[in-house]
This record gives structure tokens, C-alpha cells and sequence, in this order.
């Protein structure tokens, strides 16, 4: 009898295992990850960098004959963007930091500290069963929570979908060539081989495109290197550099080093660790040099 009943109890477990996975990928496939806004919404200060407006469908960028006016404009709607996204970030850093220096007070993190600990945790993956307790969590975040350099950004931007004009940008929103595996989440590559199943992300906004980006860049281990080498420059009281990141993305194309040298030359050509003197900032008008010498005869 008790034979039976253990192998009625093997049974059971060999039968609700895969019901439980297959239950918990749906669940997952379904209920997408607490976006971060949730994270800093508790926040009653005003923001100090404006949020952007959503972005439903990309400019028709290819339509713009004149090169640097074509970049001038996806500088223009992508900076925005980004700089929102960081800014987020550096008020959740903040947090972080905090958190850390109550525990290395030894004293106990608040509930609001603690619900807002659980909130990151969520967001950028940090879950207990490989940091079981908060200080090992928050070290762990302290390495994911935090910026990424305007000129990276913008950089793999351009380079991923060819100044906003390829087809994955202009029909998914999709800027950064960021992979899905559900059918249906996106659009299907033509020279995807017959023993692949990515798809080419889809997103609503090219503002949900930026967001996914930065998590996946923070989060995801093939961009570890890209962590560290940002650690490092914090450990060194440096801000984190462009130029120095994207050493870490020999990953992210099967390009490898060349992606990484191709990325740093975008950088350096297009000026973008200065974006905003480079590209951003309106001429002032030329003065014809008869009506300067007039201004300069009334103010004699």
C-alpha cells in the first residue's frame, strides 16, 4: 500500500511539473515585466528633464534627401528619449544608493524601502534565488541601476536601423534590432534560416523600443561586460563613457569587434559625446554685412 501511494505521489509530480512550467510561460508571456515609471512614481518633485511625447510611427527619414538633415532629425526625436530614460534612472540610483548606506549602518530598510526594493528586484531581474538577501541584491542593482551614455545609445541606434530607415524601424518601430521568440511578436526576418524562430521585435511606440533597449542592456548577462566596465568607471568617480561601453557589446552582433570599431566611429564622426553643441543647438542667423555696419552706425 504505501508503495502505491508513493509511486500515486511520483505520478502526480511528474504530471504538475510541466503543467506549473507551462502555466508560469504563459503567465510570463502575457504579464510583461512592472514597467519603471512604477518605480519612480511615487516621486512628487517636479522632473527635471521634460517627458517625451510618444512616438507612434517613425518619421519618413528616408525622405530627407540632405544627410545631416536626416541625422539632425533622429538626433531630435531620439535624445529626448533618452534623456528621459536616464533621468529615471539616476532618481532610482538614488534609491539605491540610499538603501545600501542604511544596511551598511546596520540598521533595517523602511517598508516603503522595502517595497520599492522588491519593485527593482522585478524590473531589472535581480530575483532572490540568485540574491537571496537584500544587501547582495543591492550591490546587484547597484550595477544595473543606472545610465547609459547618450552617445552609445545613440550610436547602436543608428547603426541598427540605418538612420530610422530600414524595415524593422519603419514598420515596427524597432531600433535596435531587438530580437522576440513568441509568434506573432514581431516581424519575420527574410533571410531568417529555416532552423531559426526570432522575430524582429514590434512596438507600440518607438518610446516602448527605447525602454525595452535600456532594460535589456542593464539586464540581460550577454551585456555583463557592458555593467562592469560602467562599474568601473563609477568606482573611479568618472561618468560613464560611450567610448568605453560598447567595448562591451561583442555580443550583441555576430560582427563582433567590427560592430564595436563601426560604433566608435559613429561616435567620433558624429560628434555625439557633444550632441547637443554638434546638432542640436539653432544657428544664429548670418547677418548680411550692410545691415551690421547700419546697427553699428546707430548705436554710434
Amino acid at each position: 500500500m504505501k508503495q502505491g501511494f508513493t509511486q500515486w505521489l511520483l505520478g502526480l509530480g511528474l504530471v504538475a511539473f510541466p503543467l506549473g512550467c507551462l502555466v508560469l510561460t504563459f503567465y510570463l508571456a502575457y504579464h510583461p515585466p512592472q514597467p519603471m515609471e512604477e518605480s519612480v512614481a511615487g516621486r512628487q518633485e517636479p522632473p527635471a528633464v521634460p517627458r517625451p511625447a510618444e512616438v507612434k510611427q517613425l518619421p519618413d527619414f528616408a525622405s530627407i534627401g540632405h544627410i545631416p538633415d536626416r541625422k539632425r532629425a533622429f538626433f531630435e526625436m531620439l535624445v529626448p528619449m533618452v534623456e528621459w530614460r536616464n533621468h529615471q534612472l539616476e532618481q532610482l540610483r538614488e534609491d539605491v544608493i540610499d538603501m545600501r548606506s542604511v544596511l551598511a549602518a546596520d540598521k533595517s530598510l523602511s517598508s516603503r524601502q522595502r517595497a520599492q526594493l522588491e519593485r527593482l528586484r522585478i524590473h531589472f531581474r535581480v530575483n532572490e534565488d540568485n540574491y537571496p538577501n537584500a544587501s547582495d541584491a543591492l550591490d546587484e542593482l547597484h550595477k544595473r541601476v543606472d545610465i547609459l551614455p547618450l552617445e552609445m545609445v545613440l550610436a547602436q541606434g543608428a547603426a541598427e536601423s540605418g538612420w530610422g530607415t530600414s524595415r524593422f524601424a519603419q514598420e515596427a518601430n524597432n531600433l535596435f534590432g531587438q530580437w522576440c521568440y513568441r509568434k506573432g511578436c514581431g516581424l519575420v526576418p527574410n533571410a531568417r534560416s529555416d532552423d531559426m524562430s526570432h522575430e524582429v521585435q514590434k512596438f507600440a511606440t518607438v518610446n516602448e523600443a527605447v525602454s525595452t533597449y535600456f532594460r535589456n542592456i542593464n539586464t540581460n548577462r550577454a551585456y555583463r561586460e557592458v555593467r562592469e566596465i560602467r562599474a568601473q568607471q563609477r568606482a573611479q568617480d568618472m561618468v560613464p563613457t560611450g567610448m568605453a561601453m560598447v567595448q562591451g557589446l561583442i555580443r550583441y552582433s555576430s560582427r563582433g569587434q567590427a560592430y564595436i570599431e563601426e560604433l566608435k566611429e559613429l561616435i567620433r564622426y558624429n560628434e555625439l559625446e557633444q550632441v547637443h553643441e554638434a546638432w542640436l543647438t539653432p544657428e544664429e542667423p548670418e547677418v548680411p554685412a550692410k545691415a551690421e555696419a547700419e546697427s553699428q552706425t546707430e548705436a554710434g
